[in-house]
Parts: structure tokens; sequence; C-alpha cells
């Protein structure tokens, strides 16, 4: 993000613009890039209704590997697939977690 707001600034200095849009616009840009940063660290990471595998790898400390084998499967009961993404329903993995006796 720190890369392309540079890039906007430079090309802001080199065209010497006389009005303030573009700099208003990087503003913007910059203000809404870090109210969505914001929102997302608001949320607990344990509160989470949905995972990344990196997230409950992070979460339930077992590898990400081993989270990607377990969810591999075409009836898995914790993982929810959208588009190419996968995604661990937190309260199922936790159940499944519960009633294993190792993974």
């Amino acid at each position: 993000m720190n890369d392309v707001n540079i890039t906007f600034e430079t090309n802001i200095k080199k065209n010497d613009y006389s009005n303030n849009t573009a700099a208003m616009a990087i503003q913007l840009i910059k203000s809404t890039c870090d109210a969505e940063i914001e929102k997302a660290k608001m949320v607990p990471l344990a509160e989470k209704k949905l995972l990344s595998v990196e997230e409950a790898s992070e979460l339930f400390g077992i590898g990400r590997n081993k989270i990607r084998e377990l969810s591999d499967d075409d009836n898995c009961p914790f993982v929810l697939w959208i588009g190419a993404h996968r995604r661990i329903k937190r309260e199922a993995f936790e159940e499944y977690i519960m009633k294993q006796y190792s993974v």
C-alpha cells in the first residue's frame, strides 16, 4: 500500500497539479484503506465465524498443511468453499477437533 501511495504522490509532484483534486483523491484512498484495515483488526480471531487456513492454523495450533489435508475431503463438515478459497467454519472445526484422538 505504501508503494502505491508513494507512486501517487510522486506523480502528483512530477505533474505539479495546481489544484488539490489529486491530493484529495489520494487522501480519500488512504483513509478508506486505513478504515478497512482497522475494521478487519476489530474482530478478534476467536470470534470470527469463518477462518482462512492460516487463521485456523494460528488459532488451533495445527499446521496449515494438516488443515488443508483434513479439509480436502468432499464431505468435510467444517470447510466452506467460496470459489477457489477455502474457509474453515470455526465452530464446526472446534467440534471436530474435540472428537478426535489425533490428527
